[in-house]
C-alpha cells in the first residue's frame, strides 16, 4: 500500500515528504445539518473488496522507534490489526473507560443548531469566535476585521465575483 506503484515493494530509505497530502471530499448529515468536509488519505488498499473511494481508503498510524522493554510493553498493549470503520464504535461500545459515540455525536449535533442560530449575517470580515472548556457550555465572540480571520481578500473577491450581492443589514445606532 505505500510503494510507488501498485504491486512493487515499498522504498523505506526515500525522503517522506510533509507537505505532500491527498485529501477527499465527503458530504455526510448529521440530523438535520449537511455536512462537507475533507479529510486526508494515508493510502489505498489495491485488494479491498471493492476499489471505489472510500471504501478502498486505508488510514496508517505509527509509532517511534522502541529503545527499551518498557516501550515494548506499550506498545503491544495496543491491538495491531486492520479495523472496519464502521465496526469502531462496536469495540468502545462495552468498553466501561471508552468514550461514547453517541455523547460526542449528539455534542456536534448540538453545536451546529448552536452555531447555525448565531451566525446569521454572511460577511467574509465577520469572525464568530466559539469555545468550550468540559463542563461549561459553548461561547462565541465576534470580530469584524480581527486577527482571527484567515481568508485572504483576493479568495474572497475571486469566490464572490459573479455571485449576487447580499443584502445590505442596516448598521445599529
Amino acid at each position: 500500500m505505500c510503494a510507488d506503484k501498485p504491486g512493487s515493494s515499498p522504498d523505506p530509505s526515500g525522503e517522506v515528504n510533509t507537505n505532500v497530502a491527498f485529501c477527499s471530499v465527503l458530504r455526510s448529515r448529521l440530523g438535520s445539518h449537511p455536512l462537507l468536509f475533507s479529510g486526508e488519505v494515508d493510502c489505498t488498499d489495491p485488494q479491498a473488496p471493492s476499489t471505489q473511494p472510500p471504501t478502498c481508503y486505508v488510514e496508517l498510524k505509527t509509532s517511534k522507534e522502541m529503545h527499551s522493554p518498557g516501550q515494548w510493553r506499550s506498545f503491544y498493549r495496543f491491538r495491531i490489526g486492520t479495523f472496519p470503520t464502521m465496526k469502531m464504535f462496536e469495540y468502545v461500545r462495552n468498553d466501561r473507560d471508552g468514550w461514547n459515540p453517541s455523547v460526542c455525536m449528539n455534542f456536534c449535533a448540538a453545536f451546529l443548531s448552536f452555531a447555525q442560530s448565531t451566525v446569521v449575517q454572511d460577511d467574509p470580515r465577520l469572525v464568530h469566535l466559539f469555545s468550550w472548556e468540559p463542563g461549561g457550555p459553548v461561547t462565541v465572540s465576534v470580530h469584524r476585521d480581527a486577527p482571527y480571520a484567515f481568508l485572504p481578500i483576493w479568495y474572497v473577491e475571486a469566490m464572490t465575483q459573479d455571485l449576487p450581492s447580499p443584502p445590505k443589514t442596516p448598521s445599529p445606532k
